[in-house]
């Protein structure tokens, strides 16, 4: 249960997505109160484009929250996310060794991958969180697709971690984060 003065963590993105909601329900609800002479379609291009960058927020803000709540509960204690965690770590510790068996040799990068594991899940993170912010128009789309991508880079980090792969210790997340 979170304490007295913490917001539960799905707070933020409902309350967004309740002012979305807000805004498609005010569109209609202003365009039916309007006096007998106003053009209806003049003021509803006003309406969209006074709240079109507002809903591209609500949109942003929404897919974020979605996804910044995935990767909470995938680094929590749970038993799913450790499921999850388990399934993410042994089936690329399965790709590393076929490629192993096949004659890839990671050398002193795949110790260094080992050694520096955390820092550098860290430093992918920030990276995907400063071209966020860098990002001029960013769009759900966007949020999603540097998600991805960040995925991705976890997984090559994961695929060139030099660990042995008879290590079966719980399915921590390499970041550092609870089993």
């Amino acid at each position: 249960m979170p304490g007295a003065g913490a917001p539960a963590p799905g707070a933020p993105p409902a309350c967004t997505l309740g002012l979305g909601l807000g805004l498609t329900a005010f569109r209609a609800l202003y365009l039916d109160r309007l006096p007998a002479g106003v053009d209806q379609a003049a003021a509803a291009a006003v309406y969209d484009t006074l709240v079109r960058s507002l809903r591209q927020a609500v949109r942003v803000v929404v897919a974020l929250g979605v996804l910044v709540a995935l990767g909470g509960w995938l680094t929590g204690p749970g038993r799913w996310a450790s499921a999850v965690r388990g399934f993410w770590r042994e089936g690329l510790g399965g790709v590393r060794g076929y490629a192993g068996r096949l004659g890839l040799r990671l050398g002193p990068v795949g110790r260094f991958v080992h050694r520096s594991k955390a820092a550098l899940c860290w430093t992918a993170v920030a990276g995907a969180v400063l071209a966020l912010l860098l990002w001029s128009r960013p769009t759900a789309l966007v949020v999603v697709g540097l998600a991805l991508a960040l995925l991705a880079v976890l997984a090559g980090l994961e695929l060139l971690d030099d660990r042995p792969l008879d290590d079966r210790a719980p399915a921590a997340p390499p970041w550092g984060g609870a089993t």
